[in-house]
């Protein structure tokens, strides 16, 4: 049996020669190695490309153009449909000019340190109770304080005595007596 060849030079030039042991040199297997991992990568990416699109099976071409009518209800099989529609969740409110607001300051302390709680929001002339939630769902009020013309004020507390370096959530909080507006703001006892 003859064994035929291609050789392929540095030039770029081509030629077909008989080769009748059908021996090939290293250059010419490299050559030939490289085309097929090129040719199973190339189908390799189009069996990925088919699956990204949501087929699973590659499509026969059509021998022939279907009628315009057919085409366009195969536009409308073939385009994703969603299984379920999921309900759009209104977007959150945006914070009202009257809401309450408050702001510790520091916002962590030692027990015993001073701490000013500032807020806003309130009556003109409520009674506004400032409260520290510490840890385990403990609750302790500080003191009331009156709101001033504008529906805001400013207190000094002292950090009670609670668990330090606590990963339980602390917080300073505020409730209007007679509105019962609430706000609250995070505090960390610090050792």
């Amino acid at each position: 049996m003859i064994g035929w060849r291609i050789n392929v030079s540095d030039s770029g030039d081509t030629r077909t020669t008989g080769d009748p042991a059908g021996t090939t040199d290293r250059s010419h297997r490299t050559v030939i190695v490289a085309a097929v991992i090129t040719g199973a990568a190339t189908v390799l990416a189009a069996v990925i490309a088919s699956a990204i699109a949501g087929s699973t099976s590659p499509k026969a071409p059509a021998a022939a153009a279907p009628p315009a009518s057919e085409r366009a209800s195969e536009r409308a099989s073939d385009t994703p449909r969603p299984v379920q529609s999921l309900p759009s969740a209104p977007p959150p409110p945006a914070p009202s000019p009257t809401a309450a607001r408050i702001m510790a300051g520091p916002d962590s302390a030692a027990v015993g340190a001073t701490v000013t709680i500032t807020g806003h929001g309130f009556a003109a002339g409520e009674q506004v109770r400032i409260t520290f939630n510490g840890t385990y769902g403990s609750s302790l009020d500080l003191r009331d304080v009156t709101a001033g013309a504008d529906g805001g004020f400013a207190a000094e507390v002292k950090v009670p005595s609670d668990s330090v370096n606590s990963d339980q959530p602390q917080s300073f909080e505020v409730r209007g007596l007679d509105s019962d507006k609430r706000a609250d703001t995070p505090f960390h006892i610090t050792g």
